[in-house]
């Protein structure tokens, strides 16, 4: 063992979450100790096993959510940002193109966008059985409008917010200026949906990984997590599969209720 291993080591272990660090680290100096050939590519090989651990041991704690958990937030602050873009789009100088030609382009490549997403991204929210301890045609169309609010709202925030932004890099803005910005904000937007209760539209909380790879055809492999207000749980499939292609939601029974409260 050299400090050439110990840095290598020691550089893969800041990859691993932190609960597992230490441990981690441990274990690799304790077998690195028995490797007799090819020490150097023994340490080599922490940083995959680091990248993999990362990739499948989440936090509870880790996911940023900049208080956007609740639903009224979060509509709340796409409605400053979409307020402040349009005010500074009035007050900066627009790029040198007719007004008719950005709000085609813009309409243009909001299909395109559209097109982009639904070959890359699944549009499918996931499987919502119907529920039978709260009316199921209301909470559904609660969730079709908090969708369609966050999408009103980002339409507007791109479209200044790329205007805004053309006027301080450059004079010329072309259309195609805003197909960026649309792809990531509606698959945010999508994102964001399937990370919230269908009942009280709020951020779903604790994502546990349950099962292994090696159980994927007689157990559930994916990542589990669970409404603050008991309401239900969400699984999401870590590969998906013929049985379960996408994820699912399962409706909790009101006496859990008292171990959220």
């Amino acid at each position: 063992m050299t400090l050439l291993h110990l840095a290598i080591l020691r550089g893969a272990a800041w990859l691993v979450p932190g609960p597992q660090r230490a441990e981690w680290f441990a274990e690799w100096i304790a077998e690195l100790w028995y490797v007799k050939r090819n020490s150097t590519r023994f340490c080599l090989g922490a940083f995959r096993d680091a990248f993999w651990l990362r990739r499948n041991s989440p936090a509870p704690n880790a996911r940023h959510t900049f208080g956007l958990e609740s639903p009224l937030r979060c509509v709340l602050l796409l409605a400053v940002l979409a307020a402040v873009s349009v005010f500074f789009a009035f007050r900066v100088p627009i790029p040198r193109a007719p007004k008719g030609y950005l709000i085609l382009g813009y309409l243009l490549m909001i299909l395109i966008s559209v097109l982009v997403l639904s070959a890359t991204t699944p549009l499918a929210l996931g499987e919502y059985p119907a529920n039978r301890y709260s009316p199921t045609g209301a909470v559904r169309l609660r969730r079709w409008i908090f969708l369609a609010f966050k999408i009103a709202l980002l339409l507007p925030i791109v479209f200044c917010g790329s205007l805004d932004l053309a006027s301080i890099t450059a004079m010329n803005f072309q259309p195609h200026g805003f197909l960026v910005g649309l792809i990531v904000a509606l698959r945010w937007a999508l994102v964001d949906q399937r990370q919230r209760c269908p009942v009280c539209l709020r951020l779903l909380t604790n994502p546990t990984r349950i099962g292994g790879p090696s159980q994927i055809f007689l157990e559930w492999y994916g990542t589990e997590l669970i409404c603050a207000q008991g309401h239900g749980l969400l699984y999401v499939p870590e590969i998906p599969t013929s049985c379960c292609s996408t994820q699912r939601w399962q409706y909790l029974d009101p006496s859990w209720s008292s171990l959220f409260s």
